[in-house]
């Protein structure tokens, strides 16, 4: 992940990010769960149901960018409604960020957790526990194919109810071997490429579908099309839409696409909908 102005990107992103999504009535907030204690810190799940509501429906948990420093399960509030209003059970979860002595181990562990809680709540929560899918955007895009892949986090074998089902991922970090960056938010806590998805991928990679932009500059298009292949390589399912001539989360501007996510309106139309037909292919929303 290439950095330039660091601290000014991720400001910027909490601002202008299109996929934080519009504010919420105040009768279409989520509720709230603890869903992790550690320490003095408690971790929430935010959790919108669909208003039919029903028992044995998909869910989705889902995770923000913001370079593993900076953000939280708000801004994934907009586009968990919609996924709601589908019938899905939208859950947007906070997470451990890279600061003050935290790394990136934090936050994929956190997201090992969600997903275990997740299933161990299925009743409470109206959902199927084979039809968990994770959805991320940039490094929560990371959090999500590393709870998918890695076989060991934080010193700990991955469970087979700590993994999705399913994975989305809005330009995702993927290849974190070479990245500089992110070895220096790992620090001297392990090597980065033990937490590279890419390194790991198998046949038993859940389905996947990644969202990119062509000439990204935050994460590289090579590395989503070198995951695809590998995948595919492997007989998993895994399918890759780039958008030409759009960079990091889709954003028009080329030239300062780490500060400004200005995407065309048809091009979020297109990767909604692109979004909700695999969702439609893969048995989590009903085809109308």
């Amino acid at each position: 992940m290439k950095r330039f102005n660091l601290l000014f990107f991720l400001a910027c992103f909490a601002i202008n990010s299109a996929l934080a999504g519009q504010a919420l009535r105040q009768d279409a907030l989520p509720d709230s769960f603890v869903y992790r204690h550690v320490g003095d810190l408690s971790l929430k799940a935010y959790v919108f149901k669909p208003a039919a509501g029903g028992n044995h429906r998909p869910a989705i948990l889902m995770f923000h960018g913001g370079a593993w420093r900076l953000g939280d399960a708000s801004w994934m509030f907009g586009r968990a409604k919609l996924f709601a209003e589908n019938g899905i059970v939208a859950i947007a979860i906070e997470y451990r960020l890279a600061n003050n002595g935290l790394t990136p181990i934090e936050g994929v562990d956190d997201a090992c957790t969600a997903f275990a809680w997740a299933r161990e709540h299925a009743a409470e929560l109206g959902i199927d526990t084979k039809r968990v899918a994770g959805y991320g955007v940039s490094a929560g895009g990371h959090l999500v194919a590393a709870a998918g892949t890695l076989p060991i986090v934080n010193g700990k074998k991955v469970g087979e109810n700590e993994r999705p089902n399913l994975m989305l991922l809005y330009s995702p970090a993927l290849n974190m071997g070479p990245d500089p960056y992110f070895i220096s938010l790992m620090g001297n806590k392990a090597p980065a490429p033990d937490y590279s998805p890419s390194a790991y991928i198998t046949k038993h990679l859940p389905p996947t579908m990644i969202i990119q932009g062509e000439q990204d500059s935050i994460v590289y298009t090579k590395d989503a099309l070198a995951f695809r292949d590998a995948a595919v390589k492997a007989g998993a399912k895994c399918t890759l839409y780039i958008y030409p001539n759009v960079g990091h989360l889709l954003t028009r501007n080329i030239k300062v696409q780490y500060k400004d996510f200005a995407a065309t309106p048809e091009d979020m139309a297109d990767a909604k909908k692109k979004e909700d037909d695999f969702l439609v292919a893969m048995g989590y929303i009903d085809e109308n």
